[in-house]
């Protein structure tokens, strides 16, 4: 498979001027004082974003040049004037992203209510989901580009970059196809622009277009609508059976619910098998992959809003080689601070209280005790580790062992340890858990405790932290791992009414948060917060060519 090249964003060169504010780089306005009643004008009204608000209607809205997040905002703000009772779905794309500093002196020229301003700045490279707004999707890097790695169905277009005459590389006839390819029928569309290049490409790529009034002294600008009627995005109403009840049936059943999609999560009546470890690290390790594998973990690590209170934030990384260390020294999207020479906190990553997590999820989602025995007739996700294997046929799954020690410490714990092997403490601050060992060959017993997996737990401790004084307690943890050949997730459809999502090895707590999101995400036609290249690389059939 060939891979796509890792993007290198530069940030905007931006100038706030009397009321203006500039990019240098092309002598073009974001807005001139503060852009209100323009961009109202022009793509809240001239697309039609308001009537379709008054319907509550779910929405997608793709805007090209988020910019200052102005429009963002203003679309915000009609919803709560209209009291929209809908679900926005927000995807910006911007070939330079703002800094955060950048960002606050050109909000700083708006009212409170419409300022914008993102949590940190933002990574360089890939999709980026605001931690304050889980509905926005941002897109980075050259926009043909950056939506040609979009999975989504769209129903307003905002053409907001700068005009053609001094950004040329932008409006190509590569955008309209990729903004063609991604439109719902009869999708709406405005753009400030009343250029003939743009009227004629936004033509030729399906669109009916039209010329409006232009606001102030511009005496046009276009509107368009995609072929095709558009009729309001219909919202699931059979219920979705999920089956499996560990991190991933977890995960699908909480995506459901924040959709508005009704699920029952099936087999909560024992503990899965690999999801029950005690407590779960979520780190962030730049590994220098540049495939599929390299991007969901990377994406993975900015999805992992759903832990809420049952998490704890902060992890050390041991950093033992030489090679290690100099990909955390280039590392600019992931917050972390050097505590010495040999040990990294990672401020974003987490260890999860597994069990508080479940019944976190249990208490909001209906669910069963029972197993599902055989797939139903309506739409079903099959999220159940190695069992999926039993329900659906051409699955490639392999079983790894894991098994934990818990330990009695000299001296508290106050962060998790990664070492290779991972130390998490307890509830208690003097007990933590050791592990987990790698079996990928388990025996029948698999659930028995074995000495040497304890001794081999403790070496590597031992090895890795010679200074750190801890004793087994005598209790240990077993558990089994769905894994697949390359190591990477199981997760698609087959047809219309078919999920799967498996195959999550000793990374389920990482990848469940995304993989849910972008499997449920898919089935009703929103934004993917995964590139294309790297879902298309996750499909669950590939290792069997008669299903693929």
């Amino acid at each position: 498979m060939a891979f796509p090249k890792p993007l290198k964003i530069d940030p905007a060169r931006l100038v706030i001027d009397d009321g203006k504010v500039i990019d240098a780089a092309h002598g073009d306005w974001y807005f001139q004082y503060d852009g209100l009643d323009e961009s109202r004008y022009v793509y809240l009204e001239g697309s039609g974003l308001l009537d379709l608000l008054a319907d509550d209607g779910d929405l997608v809205v793709g805007e090209i040049g988020f910019g200052t997040g102005l429009t963002y905002r203003l679309v915000r703000e009609a919803m709560a004037v209209c009291g929209f009772k809908g679900r926005l779905h927000y995807i910006g794309v911007e070939a330079r992203p703002l800094t955060a500093a950048q960002a606050q002196a050109a909000n700083d020229l708006r009212p409170e209510p419409l300022r914008w301003r993102p949590a940190a700045d933002q990574p360089r490279a890939g999709f980026v989901t605001p931690a304050d707004d889980e509905d926005l999707l941002l897109l980075h890097g050259d926009a043909a580009s950056a939506l040609s790695r979009l999975n989504a169905r769209v129903d307003l277009w905002f053409l907001d970059g700068f005009s053609p005459a001094k950004n040329p590389d932008l409006w190509t006839p590569d955008l309209f196809t990729q903004i063609a390819r991604l439109s719902r029928p009869g999708a709406r569309l405005s753009t400030f622009t009343a250029a003939g290049d743009v009227r004629r490409g936004l033509e030729r790529a399906g669109f009916a277009v039209e010329k409006r009034t232009g606001w102030a002294k511009k005496r046009e600008h276009l509107t368009a609508q995609y072929s095709g009627r558009w009729t309001p995005r219909a919202k699931p109403t059979a219920p979705l059976t999920i089956a499996g009840a560990g991190v991933a049936g977890l995960m699908v059943g909480l995506a459901a619910q924040r959709l508005g999609w009704p699920a029952t999560i099936h087999g909560t009546g024992e503990a899965a098998p690999g999801s029950a470890v005690p407590f779960a690290l979520v780190n962030f390790r730049p590994s220098g992959d540049l495939g599929p594998l390299g991007h969901l973990r990377r994406a993975g690590f900015f999805h992992l809003s759903a832990y809420g209170p049952t998490a704890r934030r902060g992890v050390d990384a041991v950093v033992a080689d030489d090679k290690l260390r100099a990909r955390w020294q280039a590392e600019t999207d992931v917050a972390y601070d050097w505590i010495d020479d040999q040990r990294v906190r990672v401020h974003q990553a987490l260890s999860v209280d597994t069990a508080a997590f479940r019944a976190q999820v249990l208490a909001q989602v209906d669910h069963r005790a029972e197993a599902v025995q055989s797939l139903p007739d309506g739409p079903c996700v099959v999220a159940a580790g190695l069992e999926s294997a039993a329900l659906l046929d051409g699955l490639t799954l392999r079983a790894n062992r894991g098994q934990q020690e818990l330990l009695t410490l000299d001296a508290p714990l106050t962060h998790p340890l990664n070492f290779g092997r991972l130390l998490l403490p307890s509830e208690d601050s003097m007990q933590a858990w050791l592990g987990a060992s790698f079996d990928r060959n388990p025996p029948q017993d698999w659930r028995a405790v074995r000495d040497s997996d304890q001794a081999d737990n403790l070496d590597r401790l031992r090895t890795a932290l010679p200074d750190f004084a801890a004793q087994p307690t005598g209790t240990s943890w077993v558990g089994l791992r769905a894994t697949t050949p390359d190591h990477i997730p199981l997760t698609g459809w087959r047809g219309e009414n078919l999920g799967i999502l498996t195959g999550l090895g000793s990374k389920g707590y990482l990848y469940a948060p995304i993989l849910a999101s972008s499997l449920l995400a898919e089935a009703m036609g929103l934004p993917v917060p995964l590139e294309r290249w790297v879902w298309d690389a996750l499909h669950p059939f590939r290792h069997n060519p008669q299903e693929t």
